[in-house]
């Protein structure tokens, strides 16, 4: 049985968006919807007009709110909810063992206005078990192609397999991107001497080919377009990613601080892109 897709909601247009999303990938996906609002009980909420039943009834307006725009998207998906109290990334992050992925809006109610991603949203990205999903507002559901960023080392593999899944459940076309830069040199002169940009580019995209050769035999039905492009990894792939469904990054996970159990590349995306950017944890 397919693990559902969790899918996180606090009553914002953003968390609708979301949904949408969400929704459209459990019906290609023949899984199950999970949708979860969380909530901490103010402490003084009587004070300020609130009550435990009134909190309640909002949440419960949330969810309703939510299964609704998932059957819009997705006449007859199997959708399943739950309210918890408890913080959202406590509770998302609890959940989200038992997933498929988690879908959360850019960012929510509430937070600072400035900020062009919440911090549930990327704290969920930075931490979360499963992969992460965060849409920037409402995106076409259409069959675009899947956008991957490919590093050079083993953490590409867990990246790889969920951007060929994603690929075959839609579109059914991937664009792999590696990114790279020039090194630092001591002066330009040096340059003829110790560096040959066509000789770099060229082991890119060997070391690309060899990466990709596995997934490619486990999906034949899937397209491949290789990209070996000069650049900062984020600005390269949120450029190849404008018109995708889904740009998919890994990210080193962890405890420790969020910025870098996140990595430079997915920060970036998250900051900047355009499209569904999936997280993908990697060790």
């Amino acid at each position: 049985m397919e693990k559902a897709i969790l899918v996180g909601v606090d009553g914002s247009a953003e968390a609708l968006d979301a949904v949408a999303w969400a929704a459209d990938e459990a019906a290609r996906r023949h899984c199950r919807l999970l949708v979860v609002n969380a909530y901490v009980m103010p402490r003084a909420e009587a004070a300020f007009g609130w009550s435990p039943e009134a909190i309640k009834e909002d949440a419960a307006s949330v969810i309703r709110a939510a299964r609704e725009r998932a059957q819009e998207v997705a006449p007859g998906l199997a959708v399943d909810d739950a309210v918890i109290v408890d913080s959202p990334v406590s509770a998302l992050l609890r959940k989200a063992r038992d997933a498929a992925m988690v879908v959360v809006g850019l960012r929510g109610r509430g937070g600072f206005p400035g900020l062009r991603i919440g911090s549930v949203s990327y704290r969920l990205a930075a931490h979360s078990p499963v992969p992460t999903v965060v849409v920037p507002g409402v995106v076409p559901l259409g069959d675009t192609e899947v956008v991957v960023g490919v590093s050079g080392d083993h953490r590409a593999a867990p990246v790889l397999a969920e951007a060929f899944a994603a690929a075959a459940a839609s579109s059914k076309r991937l664009r792999a991107v590696r990114a790279w830069s020039e090194p630092i040199l001591p002066s330009p002169e040096m340059r003829p001497l110790l560096y040959d940009p066509d000789e770099v580019r060229g082991s890119h995209a060997r070391e690309l080919a060899e990466a990709l050769r596995p997934w490619e035999e486990r999906y034949p039905d899937v397209t491949v377009v290789r990209d070996v492009v000069e650049g900062q990894p984020s600005v390269v792939l949120a450029e190849a990613g404008r018109a995708a469904r889904l740009i998919v990054v890994g990210a080193r996970g962890g405890r420790g601080i969020t910025r870098l159990a996140l990595g430079g590349a997915a920060h970036g995306l998250l900051h900047n892109a355009s499209r569904p950017v999936m997280v993908v944890p990697v060790q």
